[in-house]
């Protein structure tokens, strides 16, 4: 049996007949990570702390990839706010729990060949699981992934700021992750997409073979980290991306503020 699955967890089965009252049923499990920690007002505040340092360290670590090359790490935009969070997590020993369109994900879970085998059994391996199939718009599932935060001012580092208010249906397409935060600042990092990705051009690329959503693929369309600052105006919060050096006026206005659902993560 392979080292990734985790047989030592059994439950009872339900009785059907009184021959099977006593019966056991194996489960098996993939654990990316355990859970022996739950998260308390200490950890999540312990998170906000920590988001910068994390952040900082992820701009600045290198890999070796499968060809002997080295590289920084690569993020679009939703995927960077997720690796902050199990970076976090998995040190720790907490539960993670997101949702997204196509499923539940969770850092231990009941193991299943078509969707865990291609994954290790750590956090690189939770990340890049539910990297490809979450998108900005699961920023925007309050009560499951996030809470709502009401206001700017409200603002902690490692919270969420998701673009939305630009297009139809107030839809998120871009995150931005909270990095520090004052009454006249805050300053925010970011991951990035190259090249198009809208359908059908996405489409027409994953059926080519090149999946941008997939981390696991050379077509990943992840960028290095960048950073901005909105600043606090007279009238709203005008943006600069120090990466690249773009500004936007009263630029918040058009993003929806968020932070993990960190006590629904507990939950079974």
């Amino acid at each position: 049996m392979s080292s990734d699955v985790l047989t030592s967890l059994t439950a009872r089965a339900i009785a059907l007949s009184p021959n099977s009252q006593n019966s056991v049923k194996k489960i098996k499990l993939k654990v990316f990570w355990k859970t022996i920690n739950f998260w308390t007002d200490a950890y999540i505040n312990e998170y906000h702390n920590a988001a910068l340092s994390i952040a900082e360290r992820l701009v600045a670590e290198q890999y070796w990839d499968r060809n002997g090359n080295i590289r920084n790490n690569r993020f679009t935009c939703e995927d960077f706010a997720i690796r902050l969070l199990c970076e976090f997590a998995s040190a720790r020993q907490l539960p993670v729990k997101l949702k997204t369109g196509t499923r539940e994900y969770r850092n231990m879970e009941i193991y299943q060949p078509d969707e865990h085998d291609r994954y290790l059994s750590h956090m690189y391996g939770f990340t890049e699981m539910v990297m490809l199939t979450y998108g900005a718009p699961d920023m925007q599932r309050v009560g499951e992934n996030v809470v709502a935060v009401a206001t700017a001012a409200e603002l902690k580092p490692g919270d969420i700021l998701a673009q939305a208010h630009d297009r139809p249906g107030d839809v998120a397409h871009h995150i931005q992750v909270a990095m520090s935060v004052s009454p006249q600042q805050i300053e925010i990092k970011q991951g990035n997409t190259s090249g198009i990705s809208v359908r059908p051009f996405t489409t027409v690329r994953r059926l080519l073979g090149s999946n941008m959503a997939d981390p696991q693929n050379d077509g990943y369309a992840g960028m290095p980290i960048e950073s901005g600052v909105y600043e606090k105006q007279s009238a709203g919060w005008n943006y600069k991306n120090l990466t690249t050096g773009s500004t936007r006026e009263d630029f918040l206005k058009i993003f929806q503020l968020y932070r993990w659902n960190f006590m629904e993560f507990n939950r079974a």
